[in-house]
């Protein structure tokens, strides 16, 4: 009787001490978890997770700034909203950048001039018609890239040549294209293919036996494609047509989450329809323009509009662009084509003993987007043109180079997980003192 309670005492005291053994290490480690993010008392944002991808960074020489467009791979493999981009230098320390935006960067820098018709002649079968550019002001430069014409009332089709001139006698020929009032659609301008400064314009209209009047002319001054054209890419879409009903419905897959600005479609034959554009949610998408898609065959001319534009630029996963064919035979399509916007990247340099290789790595969904100084000394940054640099391949960083120095044990610092496998060991203790002391009696 006497060995029965000695054993029991020694059984209690047993799992007691194995009990406070545990308890004493949940107690150490149960708590909150240091906040690596915090550093002197502030609360600043560390990453965690790991990245997957890396790309070498040439650099043409040592500069103060370089820049980068990404590409379809970026997009492919980084966080959606970029969050997880980080240039490294040669040290492995991460370098300041910014990152503008294709579809930020567009500005409506629009000028209209007015103008004045002060001569009209008849030469042939055409007729030349002369405007004088008005100035904004007193010793202000004019320049312009658009010119924006008032149209007959009636229908119409007319071949046309702009010419420009600084005084009005001499005169250099800058276009050629068609104003027209026909079908329901109307062209009413020409784009010159840049800014040119004249102050004199002609039309020639040609063989225009009718004697159309064109009284007036606005000259336009937009800088939104010049702003734009360094962001734009274009890529052949992956895409299924289906034909349900009597509407046409094309699906384009954008597994890469590129920002489609806009889609091409290659067509034949003569036709008119209502388009409509939804995102992989069925939400529908505002278009720019009429919303229609027209190919209009005349003797000699062509009109067509067969381009598919949000007025915002699209990151969905599926765009579904909807053709309402209503009793004419679908619209048969021969190709389709994107135009999709790429971000710029700048980051820091080092003209003097610089820090190259330098290093893009991206493809960790826990990052958290950092912050840098450099975004508010952008417009200075941009002023001094930052040297152009370019990305080479994509290499895939091994799981344990990806998590650095010191990383390989974050699995140890969850709290959960610790204080599960210290609740195993103590139960681990306790039986193996049971049964040790069962073997006693």
């Amino acid at each position: 009787m006497r060995r029965q309670k000695q054993t029991g005492k020694r059984a209690r005291a047993a799992a007691l001490l194995a009990v406070m053994i545990g308890g004493s290490l949940l107690g150490l480690t149960g708590g909150p978890v240091p906040d690596r993010t915090a550093a002197s008392g502030s609360a600043e944002k560390t990453d965690s997770g790991s990245w997957r991808f890396s790309r070498a960074i040439t650099v043409p020489q040592p500069a103060d700034y370089y820049e980068l467009y990404l590409d379809e791979a970026v997009y492919r493999s980084a966080a959606e909203d970029l969050r997880d981009l980080r240039v490294k230098d040669g040290t492995g320390a991460a370098v300041p950048y910014y990152l503008e935006r294709g579809v930020e960067s567009v500005e409506e820098r629009n000028k209209a001039y007015s103008s004045e018709l002060i001569h009209e002649a008849v030469k042939g079968p055409d007729t030349l018609l002369d405007y004088q550019i008005q100035p904004l002001a007193e010793h202000v430069d004019i320049q312009g890239n658009k010119l924006v014409f008032e149209l007959p009332a009636e229908p119409f089709l007319k071949h046309v040549e702009v010419w420009g001139g600084y005084d009005g006698t001499a005169w250099e020929r800058l276009a050629y294209g068609e104003l027209y009032t026909t079908g329901g659609q109307q062209a009413d301008s020409i784009v010159l293919e840049r800014s040119y400064k004249f102050s004199y314009y002609r039309l020639v209209v040609k063989n225009n036996a009718e004697g159309l009047k064109f009284p007036g002319l606005t000259l336009l001054d937009s800088g939104r494609e010049e702003r734009m054209t360094p962001f734009i890419r274009q890529k052949t879409a992956d895409a299924e047509t289906t034909q349900s009903g009597n509407r046409t419905e094309i699906v384009i897959n954008n597994a890469d989450r590129l920002k489609i600005a806009k889609v091409n479609l290659s067509s034949s034959g003569t036709f008119l329809r209502r388009v409509e554009l939804y995102d992989a949610d069925g939400v529908k998408l505002p278009l720019a323009g009429s919303g229609e898609l027209y190919r209009l065959d005349f003797k000699n001319t062509r009109i067509a509009r067969t381009e598919i534009q949000p007025l915002m630029p699209s990151s969905a996963a599926k765009l579904r662009i909807v053709i309402y064919n209503l009793d004419d035979a679908p619209i048969p399509v021969t190709g389709l084509s994107m135009e999709y916007l790429v971000d710029r990247l700048v980051f820091a340099g080092e003209a003097q003993g610089d820090k190259a290789p330098y290093t893009l790595v991206y493809g960790n969904g826990q990052a958290a987007a950092p912050q840098y100084d450099i975004i508010n000394f952008k417009d200075r940054i941009d002023g001094e043109q930052p040297a152009a640099a370019a990305l080479g391949a994509e290499t895939a960083i091994p799981a344990e180079a990806a998590e650095g120095p010191g990383d390989g044990g974050r699995w140890f610092q969850e709290p959960w997980l610790f204080n599960l496998m210290m609740l195993a060991v103590s139960l681990l203790l306790i039986l193996i003192v049971a049964r040790r002391l069962g073997r006693t009696k």
